[in-house]
C-alpha cells in the first residue's frame, strides 16, 4: 500500500489541495471595503461591512477533492476501481477551476451591488490556481502507476 508510488502521488495531491483550504482564493476590492474568497466562503476584512457568505460549492468540491485520494489508497487491491476514482478526481478537479470562476464571476457582481455600481477590483490568489494543476498532474501519475500494475498483473497472470 504504502510501498506503491501511486500512494506518494495520491498524498502529493492532497496536500495541494490541503493547502487551498488555508489560504485566499480571491480578493474583490472596492473604493469601501476588500473582500476574501477563501474555502468557506466570501468574507469581509473591513470594519463596517457585515458580509460572511458561505460558498458551498466551492467547499463540497474541495472536500471531495481531498477525500477521494484518501479513500483511493486503500482501494489497493482493486485496481480498476482505483483507476476509475482516479479519473473521477481528476474530472471533479478540473470542474473546480470552472466552479471557481463561476463563482468569482458571481461575487463580483455582489460585491459591485454593494458599492452601488463602483469598480470591484478583482485579485486571484496565482499559488492557489496553481494547486489544483499540481493535484491534477499528481493524479495522472498515480494513474500512470495504477495502469502499470494491471498490465504487470495482466503479463504475470500469462506467464501462469
Amino acid at each position: 500500500m504504502i510501498q506503491r508510488v501511486q500512494t506518494v502521488y495520491m498524498l502529493a495531491s492532497v496536500i495541494a489541495i490541503l493547502t487551498m483550504h488555508f489560504f485566499w482564493l480571491a480578493s474583490f476590492a472596492i473604493p469601501e471595503a476588500t473582500f476574501e474568497l477563501n474555502s468557506l466562503g466570501l468574507v469581509c476584512q473591513t470594519k463596517g461591512f457585515e458580509t460572511d457568505r458561505m460558498v458551498w460549492e466551492l467547499f463540497i468540491v474541495l472536500l471531495l477533492m481531498v477525500a477521494l485520494p484518501l479513500i483511493n489508497i486503500f482501494l489497493y487491491k482493486n485496481r480498476k476501481l482505483q483507476l476509475r476514482v482516479l479519473i473521477y478526481t481528476i474530472i471533479l478537479n478540473v470542474l473546480y477551476y470552472g466552479l471557481f470562476f463561476w463563482e468569482c464571476y458571481r461575487l463580483k457582481g455582489d460585491v459591485a451591488a454593494l458599492s452601488q455600481g463602483g469598480v470591484v477590483d478583482v485579485h486571484y490568489n496565482i499559488m492557489m490556481l496553481v494547486m489544483p494543476a499540481v493535484s491534477i498532474f499528481a493524479l495522472i501519475m498515480a494513474a500512470r502507476g495504477v495502469i502499470f500494475d494491471i498490465a504487470l498483473i495482466k503479463s504475470l497472470e500469462r506467464l501462469r
